[in-house]
């Protein structure tokens, strides 16, 4: 089936009021004669802003993006502040600034957020479905992953790994691609065309994130992109035989890696016509992978985030990066057509934009997670109803390029909520001006000077702010400030300065810090990054009397991040999303035994009852001296370059992965998959196999609700 419940009126009413003495909001059901449009808010995983034909790309083939393009408004300059899956989705969903809404890098997106932008619109009276990637968590207990009102999800989130051992033949999150898949491919890995890529180039037999590229090994009807298109066509196709308006979430996983698509579209591609890699003028050249330069740099690491790739391996993955997003384009032109035929095309308002770029070798950067505009520059693109222009009076022409005001994924939020009328009045928490706003207000006034939007009225920002914490080197920590023209970075590990003049110089191979001709330029927009953090009252670590501070140590969560259950003496020891609250340690790097400490905790790792195989683990109150249930040795993986197993030295016996629980075991050489563990920059121990979960301290998700108050579950709220 595709759609939730309807409540009943009474049912409804009661909800409301409920949440209304909970949180603060004021929620008006809109009802009568006023028709209101259905929302369809499509993205995709990992796409740069300059991949599509649209953005003056002639090599991308993205015909239906163009045309979303021709027919609506297109931002020339929006971004992703925290460009790694998990905070770029956390914006989205709380259409708060990444101090806001808590996430300030990689981690895991909360369970529940005080006003979320599906449960809005759904308690609103829209059906709300999510087909595709969301990244949201999953509940292992039910198997599902978590909906943040979304009233169906029909998941492919591209988590987990194929596992023939396992009883799905799968290693973490199976979510409903992949049981569709294996309906219908049993006993097939649905990963296969580059796990063999990762094993092959001395890393695990895992290609989901990875720099690889290759032709799809299935008949593309099996492809992901290809199955998220179809349930979107389906679920277009039945709502044109309902009145009840919806929100449709689209949300491809490509073109994040693996880079596979269908050979007949990556075909279509030559290494020639497309745009010429970028390299600086001296900055980027430590990021080549040469002796001395930052750690997973190279092409010797198939999950490698920089290097200078041999040149037949980059010409391949780049072919398979714009075939995947042309295979992509297809399916958005089969949504349209669906639009189309259902008689909802001018009913219904589309949003188009993307959780953050990739590197593809400019700068010698691969993946994510950067200030650089491959990384942080996302598309944004908006089409608008007809039947909303003389009710809203909009006075932008179809078509439209905005080049001088900025946009940012935490305007979706708002563009939405304005577009369902979901939302009338502040919730208790307001929104600042830092926060989003409604794309619609531009559609009125294009100029920016004016936005009646209730929720964040006045003037357009003049700038965005962007920052990610630590992201796989401890080097790759900053924060920055963009307004479309000039990009301040500040590189928190090292206190240095970077800047980018982005009119003259748009693919940032010349840095500008030390030049003489720019020193105004330079201190008005320190001072601007000054001044962000002493509003937001970040403290002494991040200012001291007006001056930015080193920060060695990364810091993924702001105090706004809405807190879990602490970990307490004699908390189980089990494995959580990467990310989880109390999922941090601190670690010796060396052979050398020493306890595992809970950071920012007096909390080490220790075993809970007599060791034996199959005994558990337990946080317990560190001991000084080092107790012989809390002496651990973190040993280097001979096998497999950057892994460790953890010894527990009384014992002798590894920690090891079960699913989601963690215990002893005999060690086993050279390490089994569940003994093989990666000690990350941040702390995080997370495991090689069992969907890369961590070791986590404290009460699991499924317990978050019933410690924090958050609203009780109802039927518009399925985890």
């Amino acid at each position: 089936f595709f759609f939730s419940p309807v409540l009943p009126p009474q049912r409804r009413t009661m909800m409301l009021g409920a949440l209304k003495k909970l949180v603060g909001i004021v929620i008006v059901v809109r009802v009568g004669a006023v028709a209101r449009p259905n929302v369809l808010f499509m993205m995709a995983d990992q796409l740069r802003f300059d991949a599509l034909g649209a953005a003056g790309n002639t090599a991308a083939i993205t015909p239906a993006l163009d045309r979303l393009a021709a027919e609506g408004l297109r931002m020339e300059w929006s971004w992703s502040s925290t460009p790694t899956c998990t905070p770029a989705r956390a914006g989205i969903l709380t259409g708060r600034s990444p101090w806001g809404h808590g996430m300030l890098g990689y981690g895991a997106v909360a369970p529940w957020y005080p006003v979320e932008m599906p449960t809005t619109v759904a308690r609103s009276g829209y059906i709300t479905q999510s087909i595709g990637k969301d990244h949201f968590g999953w509940n292992s207990t039910s198997n599902h992953g978590i909906a943040h009102g979304y009233g169906v999800t029909q998941l492919y989130d591209g988590l987990g790994s194929w596992d023939p051992k396992a009883p799905t033949n799968w290693d973490g999150e199976f979510d409903d691609y992949d049981k569709w898949f294996q309906t219908v491919m049993p006993g097939k890995d649905p990963e296969a065309t580059l796990d063999a890529q990762g094993a092959a180039h001395g890393g695990a037999n895992d290609g989901w994130n990875g720099w690889h590229g290759a032709a799809y090994v299935y008949d593309e009807q099996y492809h992901p992109t290809a199955w998220v298109g179809r349930q979107a066509v389906s679920f277009i196709q039945a709502a044109n035989k309902t009145a009840t308006p919806f929100l449709l979430k689209v949300s491809f996983h490509r073109p994040h890696s693996p880079y596979d698509p269908p050979a007949r579209v990556m075909d279509k591609f030559k290494v020639s016509e497309l745009p010429p890699i970028v390299a600086g003028t001296g900055w980027d050249l430590r990021f080549r992978g040469q002796p001395g330069d930052p750690t997973g740099c190279g092409q010797q690491d198939p999950d490698a985030w920089c290097g200078l790739m041999q040149t037949n391996m980059t010409n391949v993955s780049r072919v398979a990066y714009y075939g995947s997003v042309a295979f992509v384009d297809e399916q958005v032109g089969h949504i349209y057509k669906a639009l189309v035929e259902s008689d909802l095309l001018e009913k219904s308002y589309i949003i188009w934009t993307s959780d953050h770029g990739d590197g593809q070798g400019d700068h010698y950067h691969w993946r994510k997670g950067y200030p650089y505009e491959f990384s942080a520059h996302v598309p944004m693109l908006l089409r608008w109803p007809e039947s909303e222009v003389s009710r809203r009076g909009f006075t932008a022409p179809r078509g439209i390029v905005i080049s001088d005001l900025v946009s940012e994924l935490r305007d979706v939020f708002h563009t939405v909520i304005d577009a369902s009328n979901a939302l009338t009045e502040q919730p208790v928490v307001p929104f600042q001006a830092e926060d989003g706003k409604s794309l619609l207000c531009l559609l009125v006034d294009p100029t920016g000077q004016t936005c009646e939007y209730k929720l964040n009225p006045g003037p357009w920002r003049q700038f965005i702010d962007m920052e990610h914490s630590t992201c796989y080197n401890e080097s790759n920590h900053w924060n920055a400030l963009t307004d479309g023209r000039i990009k301040y970075v500040f590189r928190a590990f090292f206190a240095d300065e970077q800047l980018f003049n982005l009119t003259a110089d748009p693919k940032e191979t010349t840095e500008l810090s030390q030049d003489p001709a720019y020193a105004k330029v330079l201190k008005l927009w320190r001072s601007r990054m000054v001044a962000q953090f002493e509003a937001e009252n970040r403290g002494s670590t991040w200012v001291l009397n007006g001056v930015l501070q080193q920060r060695v140590a990364g810091q993924t969560y702001s105090p706004n991040y809405p807190k879990g259950p602490p970990a307490v003496p004699n908390s189980r020891i089990t494995l959580g999303n990467n990310g989880a609250p109390n999922d941090q340690w601190l670690i010796s790097k060396n052979t050398d035994p020493s306890s595992m400490r809970l950071m920012n905790s007096t909390l080490c790792l220790a075993v809970d009852d007599a060791p034996a195989p199959g005994a558990g683990l337990i946080a317990a109150e560190c001991r000084t001296p080092t107790t012989s249930a809390q002496l651990f040795a973190a040993i280097s993986s001979p096998s497999v370059h950057g892994y460790i197993q953890i010894k527990h030295i009384a014992s002798r016996l590894c920690v090891t992965a079960n699913n989601t629980a963690v215990s002893l075991s005999p060690c086993q050489s050279p390490p089994a998959d569940v003994q093989v563990w990666v000690d990350g920059a941040s702390g995080r121990v997370c495991a090689d196999k069992a969907n890369s979960q961590c070791l986590t301290a404290g009460s699991s998700w499924a317990e978050w609700e019933t410690h924090y108050g958050a609203p009780p579950q109802d039927d518009l709220r399925k985890y």
